[in-house]
């Protein structure tokens, strides 16, 4: 097969469109609404396993990398089994971790540094999958941090292999897209959405190469990891169980409390993810000390937000952010 960046991403794109319309059209996998859900009605889900065997197809055939499509598809079969069966929270992060950490000992052997990365890749999956909660907004962020690690790959680090794989996703959930945004007709499931953070954070894994290069990667998902993290934060703040289903990330305030569309908060979280991205790669040409700044100034913006946001109440605008803006 060949290893052209065009045919990879078409055949990205046309398995991920053709696994979402073929979820779409039957009631094998049903999300059904629930006290966390930001829908109101049945909706097919599994979307995601067009995305799933686009990887799959690129990993054995185009770049040969076996042991990387046996990951892929354990951890897209994991998603299958959460989407069909709901398993128990401790179970699913456990094989998580175990997934996580055979990925990292197939390429990293020995060192302090592997308790991290197998942290971070299952983190990095359970953070997408919270952040997969409204039309349209794992598809697209998955579009533009897959971009830019095929960027990062091809014109930074010049590892073909990744940056093929990278295509491959980017494309796939460009072709998931017409079946969830603007109005979803299938979810993407955890099929889709774990494996997608699973396999961002392990692409950060397989690319970084310094601190100045890890701090840069990482940002291309810094407003999942953001909203993530800080509602992490401020439910242990208020003694709220960790592990309980909830609705209390920024995302679903602004569709839920506030009443905004699904497809303007999705496409605005994407385009805030494709500025600090580029900003980041900008940011990483220059000196780490930029990089930091660049951090800084995304955080602190993103805290003010958070904040302000909240503080609103159902029925207020946006346009009452800029009065009630407070200190994080």
């Amino acid at each position: 097969m060949s290893s052209d960046p065009l045919i990879i991403a078409a055949i990205g794109f046309g398995l991920g469109l053709a696994g979402s319309f073929l979820m779409s059209r039957g009631a094998f996998l049903l999300d059904m609404p629930n006290e966390r859900s930001s829908h109101s009605t049945p909706t097919p889900r599994g979307g995601g396993a067009g995305i799933v065997l686009g990887f799959i197809l690129i990993s054995a055939a185009v770049i040969k990398d076996f042991s990387g499509a046996a990951v892929g598809a354990g951890v897209g079969l994991l998603g299958f089994f959460e989407d069909r069966l709901s398993l128990p929270a401790p179970l699913r992060l456990f094989l998580q971790l175990i997934l996580a950490l055979g990925a990292v000992l197939a390429t990293r052997s020995t060192g302090p540094a592997i308790l991290f990365w197998v942290i971070l890749i299952a983190g990095t999956a359970n953070f997408y999958n919270f952040l997969d909660g409204i039309d349209g907004i794992a598809g697209l962020t998955g579009a533009v941090s897959f971009s830019l690690l095929a960027f990062f790959s091809f014109y930074i680090a010049g590892m073909v292999e990744a940056g093929s794989v990278s295509i491959a996703l980017a494309a796939g959930c460009l072709g998931f897209l017409p079946f969830n945004f603007p109005k979803a007709r299938v979810f993407m499931g955890d099929a889709g959405s774990m494996f997608l953070g699973f396999e961002f954070a392990l692409t950060v894994f397989n690319l970084s190469s310094s601190l100045r290069s890890l701090l840069c990667l990482g940002m291309f998902l810094c407003v999942f990891y953001a909203d993530a993290l800080l509602t992490l934060f401020f439910r242990w703040r208020r003694n709220e169980g960790l592990t309980v289903s909830h609705r209390g990330h920024l995302y679903q305030y602004l569709c839920n409390e506030l009443s905004l569309p699904h497809w303007a908060v999705s496409a605005s979280y994407a385009f805030i993810q494709l500025l600090f991205g580029v900003l980041s790669i900008f940011a990483y040409y220059r000196s780490i000390v930029w990089q930091l700044a660049v951090i800084a100034a995304f955080s602190t913006a993103f805290i003010i937000a958070y904040r302000s946001i909240k503080g609103l109440s159902p029925g207020q605008g946006l346009g009452q952010v800029a009065n009630s803006i407070t200190p994080p």
